[in-house]
Formats: C-alpha cells, sequence, structure tokens
C-alpha cells in the first residue's frame, strides 16, 4: 500500500522564514501594527546605554505580547519556549528569543504604555468608522487574582484566628499546669514547641490587626496587596480585581477600561467622564445595571452632560402593605411635600440631615405627618410607633428623572448585557482569561488587562475589515511617520498629539494624511 512520503531530514534545503508565512496570516497585520505606532509617545523607554550588552526594542516585545494575547498565551516562559519553535513567531521576532524575564519584566514596567496602546486601537476603530458613539454600555467583571483566600483577612477572620490560638494555648497551657508529673520531656519540648508556633502565628494575626487600624483598609492580601476579596456570583466570593468597561453598540468594542478593587457603586460617572473624554463629545447614553444606582454618581454624570440610562435596585423593605411603599406617595416640588394614599400630607422642616452610606455623606430631607397616630390605616402603612418617616436624598430629582427615561426606553436597555457582556465572554470563555496573569499590585495588573483589551479589539479589527485595506493603511502610516520623524520634525509634532493623544478627538485618520500630505507638498 502506498503512502504519502515525507521529505529527508538529513536532505540540506533552502529555507525562507517569509515565504514560510503566508500573505493573509494576521502575524502580518500585528507587525504592521506596532510598525506605525511611534513608540517614544507612548512612554516606553526607548533610551538605551551604549555599553553593556544591547537591550530589546520595545516594538519587538510589543509584538510577541500581541501575538501571545491573540494566540491565548500569556505566560512570559510559554512566550519564550514559542520564540524557539513557532514559526510564524520566528518570522515576527526576526529569529530574537528574548528570556522570559525580560519578557515578564516589559509587561510589568509599561502599564501606562500599554493603556495607550489600547486606545491606539479604539483610535485605529474609530478612523474606520466601526465606533459608533451614540449607544455605550458599561460593566464590571471579576478577574481572580494572584492570592488565594486563605492569604486574605479581614477584622472578623483575624480575631477568629486569634481567638483559636487563645483556645489551644489556653489548652496547652492547661496541659503542662495539670498533668506535668506524668508528661515525658520530650513530650513537653513537643508542646513548647507548638506554643512558639501558636504565639508567631498570634503575633502575625496582631500585626495585620494593626495594619488594618492604621491603614482604615477592610482587607489585607498577603500576595497581591491591591487585590479584594469580592463577591463574584450569588454568595460565591473570589480575591479578585474588579475591570470596569465601556463598550460601544455598534460592534461590541471598548473604549475603555480600568481595573479596580472596589465594587460597581461608585464607578459610573468616571466612566461616563472618560468616555465623554475619548468620544470628544456627550450626546451619547450610557446603559448601567443596578450595581451602579448611586446619587453622586447620577449628579457627576449630570454635570458631565451624559445621559446615562441604570436599571432601579428592588425596594429595600416594604411597607406591611406593598401598596403603602414610597413610590406610591406623591412628591409636590413646588411645595416640597408629599401625599400619602390617604391624602395626607407629609412636610419637612427644610433642614438637610448628613447620612452616612460608607465613606460617601449624602444630605438628606426628613417628611412626616401627625395624621399617621389617628389614621385608620396605620398598620397597613408602616411598622414605626411614631408614624410614617420618608426621607429624599438631594440627587432624588436626577434618580427619579432616571426612572423616567428607562421606562420610556425599556427596549434600549435590554441591549445592555448583548454589548457589554460580548467582550467579557469572549475574554473569559473562549480565551480563558478569568484571571490576572500579574502578580503584586494593580499597576501590574493593569498591564496584563490592557494587553488583554487591546487584544480584544484587534481581534474585532481584524474580523470586520478587508485585511488588504488595513495593511495599505497601516503601511501608510508607518511609512509617513518615517518621513515625518526624520525630515518634518515641525509636523509631526503637530499632528502627533492628534492622532495618538489619549483623548483621540473625532478627527479621523484619513483627514490627518491629507493635510500631512499637503503640508508636505508646501514645504518641498
Amino acid at each position: 500500500m502506498k503512502f504519502i512520503q515525507g521529505k529527508d531530514r538529513n536532505q540540506t534545503e533552502f529555507f525562507c522564514l517569509d515565504q514560510a508565512v503566508s500573505e493573509d496570516n494576521e502575524v502580518r497585520l500585528i507587525d504592521l501594527f506596532v510598525g506605525a505606532i511611534k513608540l517614544s509617545d507612548y512612554g516606553f523607554d526607548m533610551s538605551f546605554i551604549e555599553n553593556g550588552r544591547p537591550a530589546y526594542h520595545p516594538a519587538d516585545l510589543l509584538k510577541l505580547f500581541i501575538y501571545g494575547y491573540l494566540n491565548r498565551v500569556r505566560s512570559s516562559r510559554q512566550l519564550e519556549k514559542e520564540c524557539k519553535r513557532n514559526i510564524e513567531l520566528m518570522w515576527l521576532m526576526k529569529g530574537l528569543a528574548p528570556d522570559h524575564n525580560t519578557i515578564a519584566n516589559f509587561r510589568k514596567d509599561n502599564p501606562r504604555a500599554i493603556r495607550k496602546v489600547f486606545h491606539a486601537t479604539v483610535s485605529l476603530a474609530k478612523n474606520f468608522e466601526l465606533i459608533g458613539g451614540k449607544l455605550l454600555a458599561g460593566d464590571g467583571t471579576k478577574l481572580r487574582a494572584q492570592n488565594s483566600k486563605k492569604n486574605n483577612f479581614n477584622e472578623k477572620k483575624i480575631e477568629r484566628h486569634i481567638a483559636y490560638i487563645d483556645d489551644k494555648l489556653n489548652e496547652y497551657s492547661a496541659i503542662l499546669a495539670s498533668e506535668d508529673n506524668d508528661l515525658t520531656a520530650e513530650k513537653k519540648q513537643e508542646i513548647n514547641a507548638k506554643i512558639d508556633k501558636h504565639k508567631q502565628y498570634k503575633n502575625k494575626y496582631e500585626a495585620y490587626k494593626k495594619q488594618l487600624d492604621e491603614t482604615g483598609q477592610v482587607q489585607i492580601s498577603t500576595s497581591d496587596p491591591d487585590s479584594r476579596q469580592m463577591i463574584v456570583r450569588n454568595n460565591i466570593t473570589e480575591v479578585a480585581y474588579n475591570v470596569q468597561s465601556t463598550v460601544d453598540a455598534k460592534h461590541n468594542i471598548p473604549i475603555d477600561f480600568k481595573v479596580t478593587n472596589k465594587n460597581d457603586s461608585k464607578a459610573m460617572g468616571a466612566m461616563a467622564r472618560r468616555a465623554k473624554t475619548i468620544l470628544g463629545k456627550s450626546d451619547f447614553t450610557i446603559l448601567f445595571d443596578k450595581g451602579y444606582h448611586t446619587g453622586t454618581e447620577f449628579d457627576y454624570a449630570h454635570k458631565q452632560g451624559v445621559e446615562v440610562l441604570v436599571a432601579f435596585p428592588d425596594v429595600a423593605s416594604h411597607a406591611p402593605d406593598i401598596s403603602f411603599d414610597v413610590e406610591h406617595f406623591n412628591y409636590n416640588k413646588e411645595r416640597d411635600e408629599y401625599t400619602c394614599p390617604a391624602g395626607e400630607l407629609l412636610t419637612t422642616n427644610g433642614r438637610w440631615y448628613n447620612k452616612a452610606s460608607g465613606k460617601t455623606i449624602n444630605r438628606v430631607k426628613h417628611y412626616k405627618t401627625k395624621a399617621c397616630l389617628t389614621c385608620s390605616l396605620f398598620e397597613k402603612c408602616t411598622r414605626n410607633k411614631t408614624g410614617r418617616f420618608i426621607e429624599r436624598s438631594e440627587h432624588m430629582d436626577l434618580i427619579d428623572a432616571n426612572k423616567k427615561r428607562l421606562q420610556r426606553n425599556m427596549e434600549t436597555y435590554r441591549k445592555r448585557q448583548a454589548i457589554v457582556e460580548h467582550p467579557f465572554g469572549v475574554i473569559k470563555r473562549q480565551w480563558d482569561f478569568y484571571y490576572v496573569m500579574t502578580k503584586k499590585t494593580m499597576k501590574h495588573a493593569t498591564a496584563d488587562v490592557g494587553l488583554i483589551f487591546t487584544c480584544y479589539n484587534l481581534r474585532r479589527i481584524f474580523n470586520l475589515l478587508d485585511q488588504n485595506e488595513l495593511k495599505n493603511f497601516l503601511r501608510e502610516l508607518g511609512f509617513l511617520f518615517l518621513i515625518l520623524s526624520s525630515h518634518f520634525k515641525t509636523i509631526c509634532e503637530d499632528f502627533k498629539e492628534r492622532i495618538y493623544s489619549e483623548t483621540f478627538c473625532e478627527t479621523s485618520y484619513t483627514a490627518l494624511l491629507k493635510q500631512v500630505y499637503l503640508s508636505k507638498k508646501q514645504i518641498v
């Protein structure tokens, strides 16, 4: 029987890397994308000393990471191996194979620069009109940190550990005191060793407790100090980071992200502000779930001129009869009073009271009436013996306005999950990036997440655009920057902020390229 035969391993052949990588291979797009970026403007370290062993160029290491993340490889050791056996990477890296420490340090040391590379992908998508800029959705997702639950402590957990240690110390002391004559020297030595060990643990936990008291923090993580134990879903918790993201509805492309170690309640205002800066306008709508429903954040978004649609949370506590819940009380803004379902007026003395909610202090007014004590509906309305009592926040007008907008635009709001969960689904389920690769501090985690979102955007762009059109654009952009850097520095300085700044205004790449060509002709 005949079989297909392989080549003779001992036969010498000429081998060209460029011929081994097809013209439509996306590794060529990665090469062109990085080549079109002026890395010195992004904050990558381009200063190299002449003495000693030469450094690797940041462009090569950036290409390596983008290729790795696009192919679900994040480990620096694994990337080092791939450089030596992966033909695509051999082509991309031109045969370079950096050490895993060099690879890891590049990611760790360049979080701000990597974030700017992410913004470059947003600008690229805007140039090709892949971002609508009319409807956005924001949400957060938890990425597990390199810190186990065992190495995360809060005040209650520390107190439980100390109480357990105290019980064991009392137990060992009682054994030594009551059975002193019956214990062998070896047994005494063993118990004393356990006592010393427990005392060391107690000192450690007391030091953690002191740290909490001095810093005002609520948790301590010993492996990754910025990570926090958070609820992932239902009652399941993980030590994680909360990654906030704002996603455009047109092609589900994220335009912004931020790594935090807090919950969603205080994130909406800042997300709206950054979206306004990135898009260069405020005439858009952002959708959020009920976890973002906070009065101060409504106020922040309103001051930015951004329209938000936020789901309102369930009522925290109901009246004995739900028909007497606060939502059934009518508020008269002009007279600043409530009318209850029984027709009685609840008035205020006009004073503002401070109400603390965590570290935030809100101002509220109190509304009540003396008619409650003689009302026949008292037992249906309240359990408070002194009568019905209503608190109205200073941000209640904005909260009510959001509720009315939501009721008018419910069909639009139903798109929220389909928009914002799309990137999270790809990143966590398809790519398996459900945890942060880097260790120690939020700064390092931001670099890892920045590369994830950069590669997600590139994947969307590669899938949505014609490859030849994108290649031609990147070649032209890279060539122009090369010319401008060497011969037209004045023009380059004029346009670099407009092309690659963090704000990324509405001016398109195409228009800028035309202006550069015109300026070039005038100088020549």
